[in-house]
């Protein structure tokens, strides 16, 4: 729960990509120039689910990347993401999300494989159309309940249907291009979902122009254990470092 430090942020000076599934992290500057320096760079992004409100910056200094930016309008969410903060589509806890693959995307390298996606989290709304050269490739379906054998809601709030996941491009300020993949999914628990999984591991091949090399079928067998947490506050486990989550021999 702590939103004023992520440790480590230098590591994108070399880094090939940047995924982030933040929300309203209010990073001091010596952090934020990090981050800054890789988005000028136009290096590829991958955004997560609150990514869209990923900053809310009290320093004015990296004020562009805030949610609530005078400079960017949406801030980092909507200028290099596609898209800011606006409301839940879905009931908040108790409609849950299926992805639906756009037909006319179905020849995208990011989709390849991907045939079941659900989440319990719910669907995001977006404003449509996205901007730029955006590219839907899912739209969320709201689900009626939290299994995903629930039946769709009737109405107007799948019709029409809200995107989940897209691609777009965006220019650093040397005038290079970035790839980025943004999916408003991406809680924890939806990461029990294999679609998903592909979805976000061939999302990192294209961003990183590998799209070639994705597989027929990535693999994304989960490896070790794998208990999510449902999404809330305070639920963390104290204490726990990334070295305990190292696998054993």
């Amino acid at each position: 729960d702590n939103s004023e430090n992520i440790p480590g942020l230098a590591a994108l000076r070399s880094a090939d990509l940047m995924i982030i599934a933040t929300r309203f992290r209010d990073l001091p500057d010596e952090q934020m120039r990090y981050v800054a320096e890789y988005v000028d760079a136009g290096k590829p992004v991958i955004g997560m689910r609150a990514a869209v409100v990923a900053f809310r910056l009290s320093s004015p200094t990296y004020d562009r990347f805030s949610c609530r930016s005078r400079e960017w309008k949406g801030g980092f969410g909507q200028q290099i993401l596609g898209q800011t903060w606006i409301s839940h589509h879905g009931r908040h806890g108790r409609e849950s999300t299926r992805g639906l693959i756009v037909p006319d995307a179905a020849d995208h390298p990011i989709v390849r494989g991907v045939d079941d996606i659900w989440g319990p989290t719910d669907v995001y709304t977006v404003r449509t159309p996205l901007p730029g050269d955006s590219r839907v490739l899912a739209l969320g379906q709201v689900v009626d309940g939290m299994k995903p054998t629930d039946k769709s809601v009737a109405g107007s709030k799948n019709d029409p249907m809200m995107p989940i996941a897209w691609t777009k491009t965006y220019q650093g300020t040397s005038d290079q291009t970035g790839r980025v993949f943004m999916t408003t999914m991406g809680a924890a628990t939806d990461l029990e979902s294999e679609g998903l999984r592909r979805l976000l591991v061939n999302s990192v091949y294209w961003c990183t122009g590998l799209e070639d090399q994705i597989p027929t079928r990535t693999n994304v067998d989960l490896v070790g254990e794998y208990k999510p947490l449902p999404f809330g506050f305070g639920g963390f486990k104290k204490g726990v470092k990334p070295s305990d989550h190292a696998l054993r021999p």
